[in-house]
This record gives C-alpha cells, structure tokens and sequence, in this order.
C-alpha cells in the first residue's frame, strides 16, 4: 500500500494486519507531531480546561495572546523562533483592536478556521461554536457603539458640570470678598479715623 499518495482519512481505515486500530492511529499522530510548527504544550491537558482555569470558569476567558503563550510555553518561554513571532503579531493585533474577539484575531492571524478544530482552542470547537450567530454579533455591536455614544454624551454633560461650578465658585468667592469688606466699614471701630480709601 502506497500510504503517501492517499489521503490521511484512508490511510488510517487501512490498517495494516497485526497491528491495533489505536495504535496505527497513534503511530501516524506520532509521526506527524515532528512536523508541527508551533507546537502545542498542554499534554494530555485539553485547551479548554487551561481556558477555563484561566478565567474562563468566571466568565471572564483570558485574550488570545494569553491562551496562544499559555498553550505553548515550555519553562515559562516560548521555545521556537515561529512561535515567538506568531505570538507578537497576536499582542500588536489585541493592543491596535482591543474589542476583536479571540475567533477574530485567530482568523486574522491564522487565517479563516474551517477545520473540526481552531488554533488555540483544539479539537472538537469549530469557528462557528466561537461566532455565535451572526445576529447576535450584530446586535452586540449595536449596543457597543450605543455605550461609546452614551459614554460622549455623559462626558459632554460632566464637562459642563464642572464649568458651571468653577463659575460659581468664582462667583462665591466674589461674593465672600465683598461681604468681608462690609463687615470691615460696618463694624469698624468708630473712633478711628476713615481710611483715604474709604
């Protein structure tokens, strides 16, 4: 059998005789390992558990950045040179758009997820489970550009806020200095001459 002209679908149901299902799955899994060029270091760990330990179980899943170095660091660093440069376009990427979900950045730095797994999540979770529907994402971005306008709105009304109160305290102030000056020529002492000023 001629194992590099078929498909890798075939190659694993044609499994040679004598030897177990599982292990000729295992043996080509091992063979294509060293072909990885960003490798992942989780283990037997699945993504999503690291995810969730990550913040995910509050509800709060860490950035892509982090699930991408957290996924293939090894002593706390990332080991290859396509690793540490995939890693930094991924930061530049969050720090220019910082609203891109992780299904977003993914794509744009991977390109599009069309596959039974997505980089940096695993296998099992399509693109599809990370968009949601498109109408969600729609609404979503509907209410988010609602709040940056709420949010101008506010600032406006905080701004002018703030005027109308130095202007009063200006005026107080204006006020204190001539109730002082009253109190001065009201309350003087009667037996003192008038200043020239006066």
């Amino acid at each position: 059998m001629n194992a590099k002209s078929k498909p890798l679908k075939e190659v694993l149901k044609d499994v040679p005789q004598g030897v177990d299902k599982s292990d000729w799955e295992c043996t080509q899994n091992a063979r294509n390992r060293p072909k990885l060029s960003m490798p992942h270091r989780t283990g037997s760990k699945p993504i999503r558990e690291i995810i969730y330990e990550l913040g995910g179980k509050h509800g709060n899943p860490p950035d892509m950045a982090t699930i991408f170095f957290e996924t293939r660091k090894k002593d706390n660093m990332l080991l290859e040179p396509k690793t540490n440069k995939k890693y930094d376009e991924i930061q530049e990427l969050l720090q220019v758009e910082t609203f891109l979900t992780n299904i977003e950045v993914v794509e744009r730095c991977f390109g599009p997820q069309s596959k039974s797994h997505v980089v940096g999540f695993g296998g099992g979770i399509t693109s599809k489970d990370l968009k949601g529907g498109s109408t969600a994402k729609t609404a979503l971005l509907e209410e988010l550009k609602a709040s940056r306008k709420e949010k101008v709105v506010l600032l406006e009304e905080l701004n002018a806020t703030r005027k109308e109160k130095e202007s009063m305290k200006r005026r107080l102030d204006n006020i204190e200095k001539k109730c002082k000056m009253f109190e001065s020529v009201i309350f003087r002492d009667p037996s003192s001459p008038p200043s020239s000023s006066e």
